[in-house]
């Protein structure tokens, strides 16, 4: 019993002497939201007879990326900007036990994507639709720093407050990791801005 009391007694020490050594410190975190001008318009559908009973069995895959051509065309899209994907991978992953393809669709212009969004026929399925954006140097220097003078006008607020004075910076975290030349994407919908990027800091400052 003797011996669990001194251990017990050591430990309080111990955790007393490391609280000491440690400064206090005030942790705050603040966003930036950040909207690209000029960003690029990505949107992914599949087409296969598989999503209609319109002419199953008279529409072949080829006569179905006929129809999907003629209909982009119709509507001012060039056969050119459309890419058949690529990967290992594609429409048989689906599921749908029928033959298919998907096409991926790249644009800088709001206008243009509006208008391959709006294109529907019976055997088009919409996968996926984006804006893209990929940051340059000054662009992330840009957005650090006003996400640090954010974070520092919340800390300072906040020791204000607490009569405390505000010191050197502890740590610092963010939700991304490299920012510099990596496409962040955004889906595109009708309560997100295109371009639109969050960008997350959590700061540890030193209180006097």
């Amino acid at each position: 019993m003797k011996t669990q009391v001194i251990t017990l007694l050591c430990c309080i020490i111990c955790n007393w002497a490391i609280a000491q050594q440690q400064p206090n410190t005030i942790k705050v975190s603040a966003r930036v939201v950040y909207v690209d001008p000029e960003p690029t318009f990505k949107a992914t559908v599949s087409i296969s007879s598989a999503f209609s009973s319109f002419d199953n069995e008279m529409m072949g895959l080829v006569q179905v990326k006929e129809h999907f051509k003629k209909t982009l065309e119709d509507n001012g899209i060039s056969w050119n900007t459309i890419k058949e994907h690529e990967g290992t991978f594609g429409f048989e992953t689906m599921g749908y036990k029928k033959e298919g393809a998907i096409y991926e669709y790249e644009t800088s212009s709001a206008d243009a994507m509006k208008v391959f969004l709006n294109i529907s026929l019976p055997f088009l399925y919409r996968l996926d639709a984006t804006s893209v954006i990929e940051l340059d140097s000054q662009e992330v220097e840009k957005i650090t720093q006003m996400a640090l003078e954010k974070a520092y006008k919340k800390a300072a607020l906040l020791t204000k407050v607490m009569k405390r004075q505000l010191g050197k910076i502890i740590s610092i975290e963010q939700n991304i990791g490299d920012l510099v030349g990596k496409p962040f994407a955004t889906t595109l919908y009708y309560d997100r801005i295109p371009g639109e990027f969050f960008y997350d800091v959590t700061v540890v400052y030193e209180l006097k």
